[in-house]
């Protein structure tokens, strides 16, 4: 009986020996100094993608940042890192009603990468690397050209953003990366993990008809996706009686503000790779240490994607980690309008999760 690594190694998605080489990049501005560090790690391909952009808007002093885990190949997740963020800026209620707009650019993204010009730069980002026949990998990628236009079937992307302006934070989040923020040292949870276990989110799907199954250990869609929600993937948002957010799988975003206050530290958002073998107040915990001695952000990332790839229970998932720290001897600008809407490296292996809730496990979609 093959344990649970073994069993990963024999899917033909998984190497095994991770790719261990990073993309890495810090900026900062006035209020906030941030890194990002992306790792392709056991998987045979890389489908994250990531948007950080410290000043998306000079005029509000408005921040972006973004992680997008794509599945069934990059094409989704490479979409909304280009065009998300520009959507959130294009929204009429961009000065005055960020959430608004930040939940709209969300259903967008569905929306723009079901025209003839969206799938044609769907098509140029690649097609997933699993074994299909050229008619699955064509329509898995927005390739071929048909009378009805139908998007990615079964290409899709999670997303996590944040936009930092005066004294909020303003999160959206549709799938299972997740966004903590670090308030005196104590890990706050600004996302929900939209799995279809989730009660509210199982409701959701059967009243589109279609039913919450588990297999593999995890809960699926019709035994296939292993979220609730997510952009792309339209095999599952196919019920024209039903709003986007009514759909089955929906890419609409659960928004959250939160408030920057002096004890507001530093959020992180990372993808399920990364949460898969750290927990919350364990990864608040590596951070900080590694902060108040002085460490450099990107650094900081690059060595806990290290870490998230150590035996004995490695994540075999691509992993990306976000990091924005608040500088608080700066002044903030005025608040926002918005309206609110709820929502050392020695001591690494300390904060890893326990061998139980650390089993290393594939999402399969």
């Amino acid at each position: 009986m093959k344990n649970v690594w073994e069993q990963n190694f024999a899917v033909s998605a998984i190497s095994r020996e991770p790719v261990v080489s990073k993309t890495t990049h810090t900026g900062e501005n006035d209020r906030l100094e941030y890194a990002v560090s992306s790792m392709q790690g056991y998987r045979v391909n890389m489908e994250d993608a990531h948007a950080t952009i410290g000043d998306l808007d000079v005029s509000t002093a408005t921040s972006f940042f973004g992680v997008y885990d794509g599945h069934g190949g990059p094409a989704v997740s490479m979409f909304c890192a280009r065009h998300l963020h520009v959507e959130v800026r294009n929204h009429p209620g961009f000065k005055d009603n960020l959430p608004t707009a930040v939940a709209s650019a969300f259903v967008r993204m569905d929306q723009m990468m079901i025209t003839e010009e969206g799938l044609r730069e769907l098509s140029r980002y690649g097609c997933p690397s699993r074994k299909l026949t050229v008619k699955d990998k064509l329509m898995s990628c927005a390739c071929l050209k048909v009378k009805k236009h139908t998007g990615p079937i079964d290409v899709g992307s999670t997303a996590c953003v944040a936009l930092i302006r005066g004294d909020q934070i303003i999160v959206g989040n549709a799938g299972d990366c997740r966004c903590v923020l670090s308030r005196n040292g104590q890990a706050i949870i600004l996302t929900t993990d939209h799995k279809p276990s989730v009660p509210a989110e199982k409701q959701r799907i059967e009243n589109a008809g279609r039913s919450v199954t588990v297999t593999g250990g995890a809960s699926r869609i019709d035994n296939g996706i292993a979220v609730s929600r997510s952009i792309g993937d339209m095999r599952y948002k196919t019920n024209s009686r039903l709003t986007p957010a009514q759909q089955a799988l929906t890419s609409s975003p659960e928004i959250r503000l939160e408030k920057i206050t002096d004890d507001t530290e530093f959020l992180v958002m990372a993808c399920d790779g990364v949460w898969d073998v750290v927990l919350n107040q364990g990864l608040i915990e590596i951070i900080r240490g590694n902060m108040k001695s002085g460490k450099d952000l990107g650094k900081i990332c690059e060595a806990i994607l290290d870490m998230c790839v150590e035996p004995p229970q490695p994540s075999v998932d691509n992993m990306t980690i976000l990091l924005v720290r608040f500088k608080h001897n700066a002044q903030a600008p005025a608040r926002s309008k918005a309206k609110e809407q709820s929502g050392n490296d020695d001591d690494l292996q300390g904060k890893r999760k326990g061998k139980a809730a650390a089993a290393p496990h594939r999402r399969s979609f």
